[in-house]
């Protein structure tokens, strides 16, 4: 998106270049806040509180975050994004971490597959928390930072409940065996 106004006098205030430029970034800057938001798990209702932060920290001390622009390093465009972007996550890192409750994911015993098909997962061959994370990170379409953020863990600790779980549903899928371990292992074969 191009974005023409005369940076020289926005820096300096000037009432006339401030509307043009709001005008022309808003729904740049919007969009992008509210992707952030939706990302994270948010319903992006605070879009539009945020824009106004947004528009607010350009022009906060004379315009001082706009006077370190500089062009010769990026667009105009591509610099607002970072900073939208940054104050969303500003506003997402002050909220509550959003609790997703075990009870519920014990409760849903269908895995849904791509393409419409699902499969229906004993809830005993899925501990709680790996069955959680495969939702959250397949159903719901989540990536492994949202997922950490989340439920409160590593995203290693992540990573690691999905590689175990894929195992595992590997393994019931092959052998038919129900009773698996987390590494994929009947329970027969523990020492």
């Amino acid at each position: 998106m191009k974005i023409s106004v005369d940076l020289t006098a926005l820096q300096q205030g000037d009432r006339r270049q401030w509307e043009k430029f709001v005008d022309q970034s808003a729904s740049l800057v919007a969009g992008i806040i509210h992707k952030t938001l939706l990302t994270a798990g948010h319903s992006g209702g605070e879009t539009g509180d945020l824009l106004q932060d947004f528009y607010l920290r350009l022009c906060r001390n004379h315009f001082a975050a706009l006077k370190r622009y500089d062009p010769e390093r990026s667009r105009l465009s591509t610099w607002l994004a970072v900073i939208a972007r940054n104050i969303a996550i500003d506003y997402l890192r002050r909220q509550r971490p959003v609790q997703v409750e075990l009870d519920r994911a014990e409760q849903e015993n269908v895995f849904h597959l791509p393409y419409g098909d699902s499969m229906e997962i004993p809830l005993a061959s899925l501990p709680p928390r790996q069955l959680l994370v495969m939702k959250l990170l397949y159903e719901h379409d989540l990536d492994v930072r949202d997922v950490a953020k989340m439920l409160n863990i590593r995203e290693q600790s992540v990573r690691s409940a999905r590689h175990k779980a894929i195992v595992k549903l590997r393994t019931l899928l092959v052998t038919g065996k129900k009773n698996l371990r987390g590494d994929g292992t009947p329970p027969e074969s523990v020492s």
